[in-house]
């Protein structure tokens, strides 16, 4: 029986195989204090990112970090008062106070897979 209860569960073993056909990517914007354009209130950003396409935008992930100003920690947005909207083509990105620092911005482009 011991025999038996050993092989049946040597013969069990799950193996996932993760096979990415596209990676994801990474861009990363320094931006000075007077590239933020205030409109209706609040400080606005538009970032060009052509990566940004028709299938990253409906099927894949779009994330937003923003770095503390000695870049040793990232804040994913939305974070205090840092918001953004994601189009075709790039991301805006918004504030309620003009930043005094060059503020680093990172978007991150996910591979995915629909599945519906």
């Amino acid at each position: 029986m011991l025999c038996i209860a050993t092989l049946g569960l040597a013969s069990c073993k799950k193996e996932t195989l993760v096979q990415q056909t596209a990676p994801n990517r990474t861009v990363v914007f320094d931006v000075t204090p007077n590239k933020w354009v205030l409109e209706n209130g609040k400080y606005y950003l538009d970032l060009n990112i052509p990566e940004i396409d028709d299938i990253n935008f409906y099927d894949e992930g779009i994330l937003i970090y923003s770095a503390t100003p000695n870049y040793n920690n990232y804040y994913q947005l939305p974070y205090g008062d840092m918001d953004y909207e994601a189009h075709i083509g790039g991301v805006s990105i918004s504030r309620t106070t003009l930043p005094t620092t060059p503020v680093r911005i990172k978007v991150v482009l996910v591979a995915a897979e629909n599945v519906t």
